[in-house]
């Protein structure tokens, strides 16, 4: 399977002017691929901490499409910092309750 395939999030992020005329690039507008949304954030946090105007999504034609303007991707990366779901607890080790 062609690995163009399992890339389904997108990061897209301008690079600031100082940092294109040290380097000599181009292009203010910059875009890298990723297979998994955690992935993405990783990268798309790295690059707001940078200062740099950020913006990411699905790549079409995936489902469900998402797309993340950059006025809302400090609350897109604040959803990686959530504690993950924890299942609801055994009830092996609890005591039965005392009934009348």
């Amino acid at each position: 399977m062609p690995t163009d395939l399992l890339r389904t999030w997108y990061v897209s992020f301008e690079v600031p002017k100082k940092v294109r005329k040290a380097t000599a690039q181009r292009r203010s507008r910059q875009s890298e691929s990723f297979p998994t949304e955690l992935d993405a954030q990783r990268f798309a946090r790295q690059k707001f901490e940078q200062g740099y105007v950020v913006t990411a999504g699905t790549i079409n034609p995936c489902t469900p499409r998402r797309a993340i303007p950059s006025t809302l991707i400090r609350d897109w990366l604040a959803e990686m910092s959530e504690p993950p779901f924890v299942g609801p607890a055994s009830c092996e080790d609890t005591e039965e309750a005392d009934l009348p």
